[in-house]
């Protein structure tokens, strides 16, 4: 058994948000994470920004203005190199790095990196081509892409195509704009009846309509009222919500952004057996098969056509279906953790599990 403390400043939860309520990429893999590797023998004290000490499913979880134990087996400090420090004595510093890997090269944190070097575990190839070499242990890095929970994996195939409706799930601030451009200049005018469903997290009161809200910001300004109509956006909703919806769509569309490091819901799209048109930015074309399980387009007007394809002919949407559930199911949060703890224990895989 290895004692092992996590700290991470992303946000204000512990291990009770995840069936509470909507989270994001990295703390929902730190909860399902440190869970895991309590079942797999392990002491596991996580630090965020809770509001008081728990315990939940075995999983010890502190606030971070709580002093932390001087020494043990494993720190871990998810992303940022200012946690490096925040245990003095651990036996092994590790580095989770859940977002982009580039702020890590930034003149104000790469000090940091080398004052208290961490062994870095990234989660995709996007992120090992930023974690350049003046960075420490570049040549010890472990690439272990995040897992996809139970609720996405195994679906059967669909009976029949859905209707024309297309999903966009991430935060409206990454080119949520410049989708709906897309979408009324060269998308709607092709399939008059199809409809654009927005998810994701924003501060969109429920009395408040988006295109009041949002119009010349996050959505673009003077669209007519049949755009209006066919753009939905959606209030947060549950993750069990949030599945059904991406199983209900016919396709993802996402442009992409630079801040993409894994995108989770693309993935956890992918394994429900929803084609994708994405464009082919940061970790986006790790997620996505071009021309099996979706398309990569950079251009508008390729962009644009994949999207209508999707959206109108049956036979490549099943074909794209059928290949996304057999090829996307990625790997489960026993797996995931399994190469997790042999990275930061700092042993051969076949080994893990004798020592745990």
């Amino acid at each position: 058994m290895a004692k092992i403390i996590i700290a991470d400043a992303t946000g204000s939860y512990d291990g009770r948000a995840l069936e509470t309520r909507p989270l994001g990429g990295t703390e929902r893999t730190v909860i399902l994470c440190a869970r895991e590797l309590v079942t797999r023998g392990h002491d596991v004290t996580v630090h965020s920004h809770c509001d008081g000490e728990i315990v939940d499913q075995g999983v010890r979880w502190r606030p971070l203005s709580d002093k932390p134990d001087d020494a043990c087996d494993v720190y871990v400090a998810v992303q940022q190199p200012e946690l490096l420090g925040f245990v003095p004595r651990p036996k092994r510093r590790v580095i989770w790095v859940l977002w982009g890997a580039n702020q890590l090269r930034h003149y104000k944190k790469l000090w940091r990196m080398w004052r208290r070097p961490p062994i870095p575990i990234l989660m995709s190839q996007s992120q090992v081509r930023d974690y350049w070499p003046v960075l420490p242990h570049r040549r010890d890095i472990t690439l272990i892409h995040l897992p996809l929970p139970a609720e996405v994996r195994g679906f059967p195939p669909l009976g029949q195509p859905p209707p024309p409706r297309a999903i966009f799930a991430s935060n409206p601030q990454r080119n949520l704009r410049g989708l709906v451009e897309l979408w009324a200049e060269r998308i709607l005018p092709q399939v008059p009846n199809a409809v654009l469903d927005v998810y994701g997290v924003h501060n969109l009161r429920p009395s408040e309509d988006a295109w009041d809200v949002w119009a010349g910001d996050l959505l673009p300004a003077g669209a007519s009222a049949e755009v209006k109509a066919s753009v939905r956006v959606h209030q947060p909703v549950s993750k069990a919500a949030l599945i059904e919806a991406m199983r209900a769509a016919r396709a993802m569309l996402y442009l992409g952004h630079k801040c993409e490091a894994f995108c989770l819901s693309l993935a956890e799209a992918q394994a429900l057996g929803t084609p994708a048109v994405i464009g082919p930015i940061s970790a986006l074309p790790e997620r996505v098969i071009d021309g099996v399980t979706g398309f990569h387009r950079s251009d508008p007007a390729g962009f644009a056509e994949a999207s209508i394809q999707l959206l109108t002919d049956d036979a490549l949407w099943r074909r794209q279906h059928l290949a996304a559930l057999e090829l996307q199911q990625g790997i489960d949060v026993a797996e995931y953790t399994r190469r997790f703890e042999a990275a930061i224990l700092g042993q051969p895989l076949g080994d893990v599990a004798t020592a745990a």
